[in-house]
């Protein structure tokens, strides 16, 4: 009996204990039962479990329990329980059917363990697991996500990476991203993305795909890297959405922009060449006209025909001129007009060799010696008519405006400057005084030295070449030291075979 004893006193210090009888009211109930339920023996006795029923257990669970305890069968399981204050508490509990002679259950004592921490743990590892699952639907619905080892190869992809990609998961698993590259991105913008995940730092930016058909699409990325208790990298997360629309949308706004801007600065360009039309009209055109009509007027009050012969004679060469200023301004004015002309790709000494071959006796005669430096630049992209032209009139003027002093050097030379490519006819002839003549330089009819030859629309026509296809000229001389003209063309970069 003592041992009996121990074995009822170690049960009610360890466990739960409540004893029934055969319909499920309470007998008897050891204090660990009254702690955790908060009611009183008094409380308790003559009633049957229904008084900390929570609700929480459907019918057929405790129908279950009933049938199995009074066919004189063990019943375990976990049951939520309700206190005297409302609390809620879990129990693992054991009833055991205690049987008569008869084998029916006279009596049944359950034994409980207290399971609430536990419960409560489960019951939050479930909300959490529930929670992460739900914001794992909600982003695979929503996003592109990609997961790779630490290695950046593929472990895993949603439904919106193989539709965007237009790959199948079978492909895109074990690959890494190289499959998607569109070859957009710099070597430096990849290595700072890796270097960035790499430090368990999350990478956020925009990226250009290339889809498995071809198709390009843009990506706005965010990569996090999940590390490990040693603080390293050993997956990556990559959540990703289409922008591909907003990128388009950018660009042609900002073609767009280009557009209007070309279209500025083309009106801009009608402007000036109408007023620079304007004033040659003006300036050129107006004193042979003003010659012609006084000559008219004299030719009018001639007295004698002798008279009116020397008139007429006078009228011939100054209508020739007034003809030469004329097509002059045609000329001009198609240049002006010729915006459209093909490009060609032209090998810089072979353009220059064929150009100095047309002067080869005024080279000879004056002993001029021609260097050629277009090792840094060998090829150029312009209107062959127009670069040959521009050449021939700076190589021209070289040769024409020679000092007497010294045998004539001329160097043409080609330098890329910032992916433009400058030209250059250097020499050591009479120079230009260019703070005297900085405003008529270019223009038309406008000569600096008196030689037989000068018309001063060499310069004037070579301007407007080169301004018409976007380009620009200028020029470097001190008087008897020589002039240096640079052609430096806008937007045509060098090429090589």
């Amino acid at each position: 009996m003592e041992e009996l004893s121990d074995f009822k006193y170690a049960l009610d210090e360890s466990a739960i204990v409540a004893i029934t009888d055969q319909k499920g009211i309470i007998k008897h109930v050891n204090e660990n039962f009254r702690k955790i339920s908060k009611y009183s023996a008094g409380e308790l006795i003559g009633q049957d479990h229904r008084i900390i029923n929570s609700g929480y257990h459907s019918k057929e669970f405790i129908k279950d329990l009933w049938t199995t305890i009074a066919r004189g069968k063990i019943w375990k399981g976990e049951m939520r329980n309700r206190a005297k204050d409302g609390t809620i508490y879990w129990v693992d509990t054991t009833i055991v059917p205690f049987l008569n002679g008869e084998g029916k259950p006279y009596q049944y004592v359950a034994i409980r363990s207290d399971i609430t921490e536990r419960k409560k743990g489960e019951e939050m590892l479930t909300s959490t697991l529930k929670e992460i699952s739900d914001y794992k639907y909600a982003l695979d619905e929503s996003a592109i996500v990609a997961i790779t080892d630490q290695n950046g190869i593929i472990t895993h992809v949603n439904d919106n990476f193989c539709k965007i990609s237009k790959f199948s998961m079978e492909e895109l698993l074990g690959q890494d991203h190289r499959i998607i590259n569109s070859g957009y991105h710099s070597a430096e913008f990849i290595k700072e993305l890796w270097t960035t995940i790499a430090e368990g730092r999350v990478w956020k930016g925009e990226m250009r795909n290339r889809a498995k058909d071809g198709t390009i699409y843009w990506v706005d990325t965010t990569i996090v890297p999940f590390l490990s208790p040693d603080g390293k990298p050993y997956q990556y997360v990559a959540i990703r959405s289409d922008v591909t629309e907003r990128k388009l949308a950018e660009e042609e706004l900002k073609n767009s922009n280009e557009r209007a801007v070309g279209y500025i600065k083309a009106m801009e360009n009608k402007n000036k060449q109408l007023i620079d039309f304007c004033n040659i009209v003006s300036h050129n055109l107006r004193a042979p006209l003003v010659n012609i009509s006084m000559l008219v007027d004299y030719l009018d009050y001639a007295e004698d025909e002798e008279e009116r012969l020397e008139m007429q004679r006078k009228i011939k060469p100054v209508i020739n001129h007034l003809m030469d200023v004329f097509n002059e301004l045609v000329e001009s004015i198609q240049v002006q007009q010729d915006t459209e002309i093909a490009s060609d790709d032209i090998a810089l000494k072979e353009a220059v060799d064929k150009i100095l071959v047309g002067f080869s006796p005024q080279i000879e005669e004056s002993g001029a010696r021609i260097h050629l430096d277009f090792d840094e630049v060998p090829y150029v992209n312009f209107p062959q008519k127009y670069l040959e032209s521009a050449l021939t009139n700076l190589i021209s003027n070289s040769l024409k405006y020679k000092s007497p002093d010294r045998k004539p050097m001329i160097r043409i030379a080609s330098k890329d400057i910032n992916g433009k490519v400058r030209l250059s006819v250097a020499d050591n002839g009479l120079g230009i005084d260019v703070d005297m003549h900085k405003n008529n330089l270019f223009k038309i009819r406008k000569t600096f030295h008196k030689h037989k030859d000068a018309n001063g629309f060499g310069l004037f026509m070579t301007k407007t070449q080169v301004e018409a296809m976007g380009g620009k000229i200028w020029v470097e001389s001190q008087p008897e030291k020589g002039s240096t003209f640079f052609i430096e063309i806008e937007g045509q970069t060098a090429w090589k075979e």
